[in-house]
C-alpha cells in the first residue's frame, strides 16, 4: 500500500509543471464559459415555468416540467463533455509519465480532445455517464460545500442532514454507489488506452480488480481524504491570514463583516482549485493501479503517444481555436463581474442585504456619500428613491418635500435640475457632509455598475408620470438589467415596465399584508414592512415564485426573526450589523477577539 502511495506521488511530480499548466488553463478557459451557459439555462428554465426566482416552494414544479428536464439534460451534457476532455487529458499525461514521457500541456489537451472524439466515434456514449458519476463521487465533499452557498439547495441540505434517518439513507446510498462503481473504475483505460468498447472495458476492469477491490478503494479514498484535509488546512491558514490583515488594516466596526465576506470568497476559490487537485490525485492513483495490475509495462508494447499522423486539428487551427476560447472566456468573466448574472444574484446568495436609502446611518440618505458607504459596508443592494425634477431629470430624494433634507418648503417636482443642484442636503445630517448635493439616477448608476446592485424605488407621481419609462431606459443604456430591481407603491408603474421589458425584476411595495398580490404576474417580489412578514406569507410567495423583501429591519431580534422565516432580502439602515448576524459564525468572531488581544 505504501508503495502504491509513493508511486502515486512520483507520477504526479514527474510532470507536475505541465499538469498544472493544463489544469489551470483548461479550467480557467472552460469554467467561465460553462457558468455563462448555466446562467442562460437557468434563465430559460425560469422563463419556461413563468417564474422570476428559484425558491424551495416552486422547485418541485419546475423540476417536473418536461421542458426543464430537457434544458437540464442539455446543460449537463455540455458539462460532461468538458469533464471527459479533462479526464482524457489526465489519462494522457499520467500514461505518458508511466513511460517516462514528459508531455507538454498542449499535447495533454490534444490527447483529451482526441480521446473524447475517439470514444464518440466508437459509440462509447456510456463513458459520458461514467464521467458524471466519477466527478460526483470524487468531489462529494466539495459539492456539498458548494451547495451550502446555493439556494434553495442549502436549505434542503440543512433539512436533510438534521434528520438521522436522512443521514443514514445518504450514507447507505453513498456506500452502494461506491460498491457499484468500484469494480469498473478502470473503464477509462479500457476505452481510452486499450481502445475497447465500453462493455469490454467494464469486463476488463473487473478482471484487473479481481481480489484488489478493497486495497484499490482504500488507496483512492486515502488520496482524496488527504487532498480534502490539505484543503481544510489551507482554508484555515488563509482565514487566519485574512483575519490578521483585517485586524491590522480595517476599521474595527467593519472587521467582522469584512472577514465573513473574505471567508466566503476564500472557500469558493479553494473549492475551485482543489477540485482540480483531487481530480489529478484520483487519476494518478488509478493510473498507478492500472499499470500495476495489468503489468502492461512488462508484457505489452508501450502505448503510442505520437498524434502527429492523426491530429484532431492542425496546429494553426488549434491555435486559432485556443485564442478564440480564451477571448470568449475572458468576455464571460468580464460580463459576469460587470453586468451580473442569475447565478451570482439569485442562486449563490442566501439572504440579500440592502442598504436603506444608501447607508443612511453612515451618510445623508440618497446621496453619493450614502451609496459609497453602502459599497464600503459590503451591502448587496443600495435602495434609492427616485423622483423627477420640473424639467425632466431623475434625481434621488425620498420625501416629496425638501424641508427635511434641504431646509426649504418646496417640492422636488417644483424645481429644475439646476435649482436642485444648488441645495445642500448633507448639513442636516452632519457638518462633515456639508455641501453634499442631490445626485441624479444616472450618476448613481455610473458609479454603482460592477460595484453594487440597486433597488430603485420610483415614487408615485400619478399615472401621467414618465418615470417608469425613463428609469427603464437608463437601466438598458447602462446594461444593468441583472444589477437593478425596480420597486414602487404604484403597481401600474411596474406593469408598464414589465410590458416594455419582461426581464427587469420588479417589486411591489406594500405596507400591510392582505390580498393575494403575490399572484400578480407583473411583480417578481413583495417588499413589505417586516412586522407583517409571517411564515405562511413567505411560503405562499415562494410557491408562486416570488421573493419576500422585508423593511426596515434594524434590531438584532427582528433580523433573527425574519431570517428564521426565510425572507430573501433584508432592507436595513445597518448593513454591517445584518451581515454579521445573518452570516456570522461564533468561531470567526472568537478568532478576531484573540487576534485583537495578541496585537494590542
Amino acid at each position: 500500500m505504501w508503495r502504491l502511495l509513493r508511486e502515486t506521488g512520483q507520477i504526479i511530480k514527474f510532470n507536475i509543471k505541465n499538469l498544472l499548466l493544463f489544469e489551470v488553463i483548461y479550467r480557467l478557459v472552460t469554467a467561465p464559459i460553462y457558468l455563462r451557459f448555466m446562467d442562460l439555462g437557468i434563465k430559460a428554465i425560469l422563463k419556461l415555468n413563468g417564474y422570476s426566482f428559484l425558491t424551495l416552494g416552486n422547485l418541485g414544479k419546475i423540476l417536473l416540467n418536461p421542458g426543464t428536464i430537457l434544458i437540464l439534460l442539455g446543460v449537463s451534457l455540455v458539462g460532461v463533455l468538458i469533464l471527459t476532455v479533462e479526464i482524457g487529458g489526465l489519462i494522457t499525461a499520467f500514461s505518458g509519465a508511466a513511460y517516462y514521457l514528459k508531455l507538454p500541456w498542449t499535447e495533454i489537451l490534444s490527447g483529451g480532445v482526441h480521446k473524447l472524439i475517439d470514444e464518440m466515434r466508437r459509440k462509447n456514449f456510456a463513458i459520458l455517464l461514467m464521467a458524471l458519476v466519477n466527478y460526483l463521487l470524487v468531489n462529494l465533499y466539495l459539492i456539498y460545500r458548494v451547495f451550502t452557498h446555493v439556494k434553495p439547495l442549502n436549505f434542503m441540505m440543512r433539512t436533510i442532514l438534521e434528520e438521522p434517518v436522512s443521514r443514514m439513507l445518504l450514507v447507505v446510498g453513498l456506500v452502494l454507489c461506491v460498491i457499484g462503481f468500484a469494480p469498473v473504475m478502470f473503464v477509462w483505460y479500457g476505452c481510452m488506452v486499450e481502445q475497447k468498447s465500453f462493455r469490454d472495458s467494464c469486463a476488463r476492469s473487473r478482471e484487473l480488480l479481481k481480489d484488489h477491490v478493497i486495497p484499490s478503494v482504500i488507496l483512492m479514498g486515502g488520496g482524496n481524504a488527504a487532498a480534502i484535509l490539505l484543503m481544510i488546512i489551507t482554508y484555515l491558514v488563509c482565514v487566519l491570514a485574512a483575519a490578521l490583515i483585517v485586524v491590522l488594516a480595517v476599521d474595527k466596526k467593519m472587521e467582522f463583516a469584512f472577514l465573513l465576506a473574505a471567508c466566503d470568497r476564500i472557500e469558493l476559490v479553494l473549492l475551485f482549485l482543489f477540485s482540480s487537485i483531487i481530480c489529478m490525485v484520483n487519476f494518478a492513483s488509478l493510473t498507478v493501479l492500472y499499470y500495476q495490475y495489468s503489468s502492461r509495462l512488462k508484457r505489452e508494447p508501450r502505448w503510442d503517444f505520437d498524434f502527429t499522423g492523426q491530429k484532431v486539428l492542425k496546429k494553426k487551427y488549434a491555435l486559432v481555436a485556443g485564442v478564440l476560447m480564451c477571448v470568449v472566456s475572458a468576455v464571460c468573466m468580464f460580463d459576469v463581474a460587470w453586468n451580473g448574472s442569475v447565478i451570482t444574484k439569485a442562486v449563490i446568495t442566501d439572504i440579500g442585504i440592502t442598504a436603506h436609502r444608501g447607508s443612511s446611518k453612515t451618510a445623508p440618505e440618497n446621496t453619493m456619500a450614502a451609496i459609497e458607504a453602502a459599497v464600503e459596508e459590503l451591502a448587496d443592494y443600495a435602495e434609492i428613491d427616485v423622483q423627477e425634477s420640473s424639467d425632466g431629470y431623475l434625481v434621488l430624494c425620498h420625501d416629496s418635500s425638501l424641508k427635511r433634507v434641504a431646509g426649504i418648503k418646496r417640492n422636488v417636482s417644483e424645481l429644475t435640475f439646476e435649482q436642485l443642484m444648488e441645495l445642500d442636503v448633507g448639513s442636516w445630517f452632519s457638518p462633515e457632509f456639508a455641501g453634499e448635493r442631490i445626485p441624479t439616477l444616472e450618476e448613481v448608476m455610473a458609479y454603482a455598475k460592477g460595484k453594487i446592485n440597486l433597488n430603485i424605488e420610483i415614487k408615485n407621481a400619478g399615472s401621467g408620470s414618465r418615470m417608469p419609462e425613463m428609469v427603464l431606459k437608463l437601466i438598458e443604456e447602462y446594461g444593468m438589467e441583472e444589477q437593478c430591481v425596480v420597486t414602487s407603491t404604484a403597481l401600474k408603474y411596474l406593469v408598464r415596465i414589465k410590458e416594455l421589458n419582461p426581464d427587469i425584476k420588479t417589486g411591489y411595495i406594500i405596507s400591510a399584508a392582505y390580498g393575494r398580490y403575490y399572484e400578480e404576474d407583473s411583480i417578481d417580489f413583495i417588499s413589505l414592512r417586516s412586522s407583517f412578514v409571517t411564515e405562511r406569507l413567505v411560503t405562499l410567495a415562494h410557491e408562486s415564485g416570488k421573493e419576500i423583501h422585508a423593511w426596515t429591519v434594524n434590531s438584532k431580534s427582528e433580523m433573527e426573526r425574519v431570517k428564521a422565516l426565510g425572507v430573501d432580502n433584508i432592507i436595513t439602515d445597518y448593513p454591517v450589523r445584518a451581515r454579521e448576524l445573518i452570516y456570522g459564525e461564533e468561531a470567526t468572531e472568537t478568532l478576531l477577539g484573540y487576534l485583537r488581544l495578541i496585537l494590542r
